[in-house]
């Protein structure tokens, strides 16, 4: 039994009904093209995570929340911790021909809270006819913050078995606590620290470094910003207000589509702009068309929110507003300012290979979920006036294919949450031969987000030349 940090517990009072604290990581596995012997079944999977269980400590560990608030949580061994409650089974109907009862199923699933008298995740196995299965995960942010969370994520979906590490025939379990022993310890911690007490009136201010403008509330961050954080130089674009820029519900709708990495390494290498670059520009395009057909169009750029690598130990990952220019029409000249922009703001910032980034981060979907919670944590003074439209992230994958038990994974979509005031996130996960791109929108505020998937594969023919704008 131990106290959780400072960050966890505020990634904890960051979440409410609508604003969740989780993200999830949605993986088609190929089944199909797998021998029969090493296909991933549900027996299988329990099996699997039953041996390695152990190699993921966090995923036996409940929250135990002390009385009034007064302290901050505990991390509690679960004395009933139950494997089948958080391993699920599930399908979707033989007419399902179009995906349409698996899209809405992956949005039910993503929109529901974690039971937090429970270890914070769930994994199902999902079933599909004539198709691959998928493997759908849900974590909270708590459990994957900071590199242990990483290891966390490798373990899930690294293929590699180790046979010298066996799992322990039993588990040490932590006695429940009283309420009374819990509010004696937080007495003694205030008394010990009095600038804990303060610290519980600026719960949830804490932020990342945002680069841009930021509202008044923002002021307050220097107070609680962890002390790596890392100024960068900023723009001064003010986000207009659009449909998706209100307050959300707790119902959410998906929609993914995937191209091909060849055909972006070509533009980058024909274009002489970065990789990210280019997908950003694909959304610019994407939201554009998307605002049109609303008749919404603001004669300003949108803004998004991207996550960044910045130069820091404490806080490898920072944030940048990044104008989209969405108000030009000519699809090139929003990919020129989309690429000023970005070198613009990591000028100052030492300049990273892919590969080092890939070694700092080894499991690529845990690289969504550090990117998802900066959105969490910038929420607490985005509410009221949001200095981005969007948040939109491009986590770069390996060249090399991941599995599950042997099994090879040949898409991985990463879902973000979702803020008040931000009802529209986008993801991008490359590896091996595609981009994998998804969308999660607030289900009332954009209805038709099958659209917005629909379009990235046409801004791609657009910017490759093969379709006119």
């Amino acid at each position: 039994m131990h106290q959780l940090t400072a960050r966890e517990a505020e990634l904890l009072a960051a979440e409410s009904p609508t604003n969740l604290g989780h993200s999830s990581l949605l993986v088609e596995i190929d089944n199909l093209h797998a021998p029969r012997g090493r296909r991933l079944t549900f027996a299988r999977l329990k099996e699997r995570m039953h041996d390695r269980l152990h190699l993921v400590p966090a995923f036996r560990r409940r929250v135990h929340t002390v009385p009034l608030g007064l302290d901050r949580p505990w991390w509690l061994e679960d004395p009933h911790f139950d494997l089948d409650y958080h391993l699920r089974h599930a399908g979707v109907p033989g007419e399902d021909t179009d995906g349409d009862g698996f899209v809405s199923l992956i949005a039910r699933l993503h929109e529901r809270p974690l039971d937090r008298s429970r270890p914070l995740w769930e994994m199902y196995l999902i079933e599909r006819p004539s198709q691959n299965p998928v493997l759908f995960v849900k974590m909270h942010h708590v459990l994957v913050d900071g590199v242990t969370g990483l290891d966390v994520l490798a373990s899930l979906i690294d293929g590699a078995d180790d046979p010298g590490s066996a799992a322990p025939s039993d588990y040490r379990t932590d006695r429940m606590p009283d309420d009374s022993d819990l509010l004696i310890k937080a007495g003694w911690a205030m008394a010990r620290s009095p600038w804990r007490i303060a610290g519980l009136a600026l719960k949830g201010v804490s932020t990342l470094p945002v680069v841009g403008r930021i509202n008044v509330l923002g002021l307050l961050a220097p107070w609680a910003t962890p002390s790596g954080a890392v100024e960068l130089p900023s723009t001064e674009q003010v986000a207009p207000r659009v449909s998706f820029n209100r307050t959300i519900s707790s119902h959410r709708r998906v929609a993914f589509v995937s191209v091909p990495v060849h055909e972006i390494k070509a533009l980058h290498q024909k274009l002489g702009v970065r990789f990210n670059d280019i997908v950003l520009a694909l959304v610019s395009g994407t939201l554009r068309h998307w605002l049109v057909l609303h008749d919404e169009l603001p004669a300003e750029s949108l803004v998004a929110l991207t996550p960044l690598l910045v130069d820091s130990v404490d806080e490898p990952l920072g944030t940048a507003l990044v104008p989209l220019a969405t108000q030009r029409h000519d699809p090139f000249e929003r990919l020129e300012a989309i690429s000023g922009a970005m070198a613009h703001l990591t000028a100052d910032i030492e300049a990273r290979p892919v590969e080092a980034i890939r070694s700092m981060y080894e499991a690529a979907p845990a690289v969504a979920s550090l990117a998802s919670r900066l959105m969490v944590r910038t929420g607490a003074f985005t509410r009221l006036l949001p200095p981005f439209n969007v948040y939109v992230v491009n986590v770069p994958g390996g060249g090399d294919t991941a599995t599950v038990n042997g099994v090879e994974l040949i898409h991985q979509f990463p879902l973000a949450t979702l803020v008040d005031g931000i009802g529209l996130a986008i993801s991008a996960m490359s590896h091996a031969d595609t981009v994998d791109i998804s969308f999660v929108a607030d289900r009332d505020l954009v209805p038709d987000l099958a659209l917005m998937a629909d379009r990235i594969p046409i801004e791609l023919e657009i910017l490759a030349g093969r379709r006119k704008p």
